[in-house]
């Protein structure tokens, strides 16, 4: 039976997502007859779509982005076989580590690196803990993300899942047990209410590595939350000092030219469970060379503008980011950030 017209145009978007992605027209005819079109009215519509100009735009483009993958599927061959002479994708740890190493060894080079002791003059590695947050700021409301357990999605949906609630409850709710419902993140900008300012007084931008000024908006965040909290494979748009100041927490990053094989599904997202990948329905993902490695208090991670990671808190965990560095020049930065939600109701 021919299919009716909702179907069609399912179909048809179906025929050029596959034509624009370099499939042969006459492999589109089979699954066309089955679904009930007629071989003649099969082959008018796949060669219809194969003229509308927006197919062809694309088709033309089809080379040149095999090429590019081709391209990225060296470097990342030649990395992997660079990380096995020496010894592993463990992600490198470093102590005394000057800027200009720092800056020359990892950050040009798009390479992550954990620097111990950069934290060291921080008063809020000694101070600061949830029941401490309780005690000072208990009363005041506070942003998070909730129901994240009831949500597939919940760091694309994060818009979706604002919520307030005294930090006192968010306290109580962080020590009752591991779970990854309810997560303070950067997105909820906790720096930037005024109560919660004096908080960075026990922060210390590390000299040489990040601007000093950490009062200007946006350069410094905050993150706390419960044992069990995860933020799956994504990338941000640029580099992250990442300093852990309470509890521990896993980190899976792999590199930026991994793009490939990291089923980048929309946005800054990959399509892949961290936890649980699915190589049935991801194979190229076990081509990744994804490291591995646990920061605690007092590590200061570099996560590389364009790399793809996923975070789990191993404990309940307080943590600091910083994203503008003691560089002439801007941050650089890659692709938006992000593009939105998807409206209600859309899976």
């Amino acid at each position: 039976m021919m299919p009716d017209s909702s179907a069609r145009a399912q179909w048809r978007s179906w025929i050029a997502e596959n034509l624009s992605r370099g499939v042969s027209p006459e492999r589109l005819l089979s699954p066309l007859c089955e679904a009930g079109w007629t071989p003649a009215e099969a082959r008018s519509e796949v060669e219809a779509a194969a003229l509308h100009p927006a197919v062809r735009h694309v088709c033309s483009e089809t080379h040149a982005r095999r090429e590019w993958e081709s391209l990225l599927g060296a470097r990342a061959s030649l990395y992997r076989q660079g990380a096995e002479g020496r010894g592993g994708l463990e992600v490198e740890r470093r102590r005394n580590l000057s800027p200009d190493e720092f800056f020359e060894r990892y950050y040009f080079r798009n390479e992550p690196v954990i620097v111990e002791g950069l934290m060291a003059d921080w008063p809020a590695l000694s101070k600061w803990s949830p029941e401490w947050l309780a005690e000072r700021f208990g009363g005041e409301p506070v942003e998070v993300m909730a129901g994240r357990e009831a949500d597939a999605d919940p760091d694309f949906n994060a818009e979706l899942r604002r919520s307030f609630m005294p930090l006192r409850e968010l306290v109580a709710r962080v020590r009752a047990g591991r779970t990854n419902d309810v997560y303070l993140v950067a997105r909820n900008s906790l720096l930037k209410r005024d109560a919660f300012r004096p908080l960075l007084e026990d922060l210390r931008a590390p000299k040489g590595y990040v601007q000093p000024d950490i009062r200007v908006d946006d350069s410094v965040h905050v993150w706390f939350g419960p044992a069990g909290t995860l933020s799956n494979l994504h990338h941000d748009h640029l580099s992250v000092l990442f300093c852990q100041v309470f509890g521990r927490k896993r980190f899976w990053l792999a590199p930026s030219w991994e793009l490939p094989w990291l089923y980048n599904d929309r946005g800054l997202y990959s399509a892949v469970d961290i936890l649980a990948p699915d190589l049935g329905r991801f194979p190229h993902f076990q081509r990744a060379a994804l490291h591995s490695c646990v920061v605690g208090p007092g590590d200061a991670l570099l996560i590389p503008v364009g790399w793809w990671h996923a975070v789990q808190a191993l404990e309940v965990s307080l943590s600091v980011t910083f994203v503008c560095f003691d560089l002439p020049v801007h941050t650089t930065q890659w692709r938006d950030y992000w593009i939105g939600p998807r409206p209600e109701g859309m899976k």
